[in-house]
């Protein structure tokens, strides 16, 4: 809340329609992260969700106006899931092939 942008990333985010989702596995977050911006120090580039879906979608490209969100660690995970989900909302779900990719 303190940051100086926290304003406008609120009215961003009020602005439109927000889909919510929980992903989880095995280096969930650092892989999602890399999906969503893989070089912070580089900024937004070809193959980042930051850039691809604005683009397709003829936006401005702009970091602070986010189409996607991943946390950094997990006790942010936690506190953000608590934000958008109640506890009978959550399901587990197992993909078909789990025991192949996690042996």
């Amino acid at each position: 809340k303190e940051k100086s942008f926290f304003g406008e990333l609120v009215d961003y985010l009020a602005s439109d329609k927000s889909y919510a989702m929980i992903i989880e596995g095995e280096d969930a977050i650092s892989t999602f992260r890399a999906l969503v911006l893989k070089d912070k120090a580089a900024g937004l580039q070809a193959g980042d969700i930051r850039y691809d879906i604005p683009k397709m979608l003829g936006q401005e490209l702009d970091i602070t106006k986010n189409v996607v969100h991943a946390s950094d660690k997990p006790e942010s995970a936690e506190r953000e899931i608590a934000l958008f989900f109640d506890e009978d909302e959550i399901c587990d779900y197992q993909i078909i092939d789990n025991d192949l990719i996690y042996e």
